[in-house]
């Protein structure tokens, strides 16, 4: 197909499968090739020293092969127009896999959480390190129940907060939103100070800069909007943390969208407070968009694969 590829990772949770469900639908709205991706837990990721059994290595390749396989066979299932499929098996721990693939992947897939116990079993614990340092956009999915659709009525809300990520997770936000024929719900929250605490300033005052902020807020929307004219969008201006107005919006959305880092942050710093909080308690599938610096397709990995068609 014409784009980038989508990479999902799968551990063998049930988790993992809701991630390839959410991925094979998502894969097939953008025309996008779907990679599906199992990590070998090797002795030495296991007990510090490579002194398993040849027996035991190869019981756990038979596994992985299996969760593989499982995936694949789920892929197949939901598929509503047929897409190309590549399964790989690594012997390289899965965070490592899924950052080299994110190098020319146009996004990683996740679920929230694994089973635990070994990395292969707590696939769901790398999403920090995926949203803090992946090339692509990285979408972590929660209970995604639904085999056949994306609901195009529910839609898609982003944050906003004047920083170059949160630029990156707008535009981003316009093309899915765009793609699905979705409304778009933007997001922007004054202040994440409490401003009644300190030395009283004159003119910090929310009625006073409200105005302000809600025509900066449409001069941004508006410059996006000439490029997807077709997308409705509502803005939200708040004077609260975030964090509460996303997670409120988050409840009726099939996506929510937010950059890889916050006001005061620099460009491949660490996944910001807000993000942190909205992946770990938003209950729609949240996508982590990384700045400009750090969005673009890099060398093709050297992880191990086979392809198959759906």
């Amino acid at each position: 197909m014409g784009s980038l590829p989508t990479v999902v990772g799968v551990d063998g949770s049930s988790a993992s499968l809701d991630a390839v469900r959410w991925a094979v639908l998502d894969a097939g709205l953008h025309n996008s090739d779907l990679t599906i991706v199992s990590s070998l837990p090797l002795p030495a990721a296991l007990t510090g020293f490579e002194v398993l059994s040849e027996p035991t290595i190869t019981q756990l390749r038979v596994e992985t092969e299996r969760i593989l396989d499982e995936a694949n066979a789920e892929a197949v299932a939901i598929a509503a127009q047929p897409i190309a499929v590549e399964v790989c098996l690594s012997e390289r721990p899965a965070a490592i896999t899924l950052l080299e693939l994110a190098r020319t992947s146009r996004m990683v897939v996740i679920g929230t959480n694994g089973l635990g116990g070994t990395d292969r079993r707590s696939l769901g614990s790398i999403s920090f390190a995926l949203s803090t340092h992946a090339h692509c956009p990285v979408t972590v999915v929660r209970e995604w129940t639904d085999r056949r659709r994306i609901p195009a009525s529910n839609p898609i809300v982003v944050g906003i907060d004047g920083t170059k990520a949160s630029a990156a997770a707008l535009d981003s936000a316009f093309e899915e939103a765009d793609m699905r024929g979705a409304p778009l719900t933007a997001i922007h929250a004054w202040s994440d100070a409490d401003l009644s605490i300190g030395i009283p300033v004159h003119g910090l005052e929310w009625p006073v800069n409200r105005p302000a902020t809600e025509d900066a807020l449409t001069q941004i929307l508006n410059e996006y909007s000439l490029h997807y004219p077709s997308v409705s969008v509502r803005r939200v201006v708040v004077k609260d943390r975030p964090l509460h107005a996303l997670l409120d919006h988050a409840q009726g959305a099939q996506l929510l969208v937010v950059g890889s880092h916050g006001r005061g942050g620099f460009s491949g710093m660490m996944l910001g407070s807000t993000g942190r909080s909205v992946l770990g308690r938003a209950n729609c599938p949240v996508m982590i968009v990384p700045s400009s610096a750090r969005f673009a397709p890099r060398a093709v990995s050297s992880a191990s694969n086979d392809s198959t068609s759906v």
